[in-house]
């Protein structure tokens, strides 16, 4: 935590003090292990670092990639064990869930810590549907997601995309079947997003900086200049969302084109879908947040 000079590990805070998007990786690693075969030479958004230490502890020989250097640099630090530090996202999501905490007494700090210690996934969802997702959250959801909402206009201006159509009731929805699936006393997503603390004794995987590759590049320039099949797989967050059309097209040719034939490039979006399959692994997810996990293979 970085709040007014102070730190406190796992737990986010609404002061920033350095250009960072992302404190904590938003990504469950299941869906990549689930996709990738044995031992692959795998491309992943660098994040946060904790999908790539993930995969890398898994035995995947990983190569991470982003252009912004800042977020980069503590990707590289974050692998290796170094405390974590809120980013733009973690800041935002930290203003929302205020604003709620201070209008729904069901949100405060100590019962919603109690809420996450719930083991049973049923009962987790049945508390959720009758105690927090309330009139006060659906109401201040639509105010700060709408169009003109505090939060879409954050989101724009930190990240460059729009937040999608009726995102305040996908993500209620979200959470829902997420809790129905996903127990949040096993869940460190869960405890991420609605208590912004680290669940208690979560590490995220560690391991040494020098076991990844580190490519500071724009993403499409570098699977462009990349040979065909340098990698098995791709895996990519959410970089399509609100992306120009011709830049997303652009970005999926090259990105298959970079894998060898039958490799996997993976893509996770906000957007809700309407390919069963895309939408079957967003419930698998369990970082609450995805409406389309897509997984297109090279065909060579």
């Amino acid at each position: 935590m970085l709040s007014r000079g102070t730190r406190s590990r796992g737990r986010s805070s609404a002061r920033p003090r350095q250009r960072l998007l992302h404190g904590w990786d938003w990504s469950d690693p299941r869906i990549e292990l689930e996709e990738l075969a044995p031992a692959s030479r795998v491309l992943v958004s660098g994040g946060a670092g904790e999908l790539a230490a993930a995969l890398a502890d898994a035995g995947h020989r990983v190569t991470a990639i982003g252009s912004n250097h800042h977020q980069l640099q503590y990707a590289r630090r974050r692998v290796a064990g170094a405390d974590f530090e809120p980013g733009a996202a973690e800041r935002l999501i930290d203003l929302g869930r205020g604003m709620i905490k201070a209008a729904s007494p069901a949100w405060a700090r100590r019962r919603m810590r109690q809420f996450l210690q719930e083991g049973d996934p049923l009962k987790a969802a049945e508390a959720w549907k009758t105690r927090l997702d309330n009139r006060t959250l659906a109401s201040i959801l639509k105010t700060m997601l709408g169009p003109a909402g505090t939060l879409s206009a954050l989101v724009l201006r930190d990240f460059a995309t729009p937040i999608p159509p009726h995102f305040d009731e996908a993500i209620r929805g979200r959470i829902a079947r997420a809790l129905r699936k996903h127990a949040p006393k096993e869940n460190p997503f869960a405890w991420r997003l609605l208590l912004g603390e680290e669940m208690p004794g979560h590490q995220p995987p560690r391991v040494s900086p020098d076991a990844i590759t580190w490519i500071e590049e724009p993403l499409l320039e570098h699977l462009e200049r990349v040979g065909h099949g340098a990698y098995d797989a791709v895996t990519l967050s959410n970089v399509i969302d609100g992306a120009d059309e011709r830049w997303v097209r652009d970005l999926r040719k090259a990105a298959l084109r970079a894998v060898v034939p039958g490799g996997p490039v993976i893509a996770r979006s906000f957007a809700t879908t309407m390919d069963d399959d895309a939408a079957k692994r967003a419930r698998r997810d369990r970082a609450m947040l995805w409406g389309s996990i897509v997984v297109q293979r090279s065909t060579g």
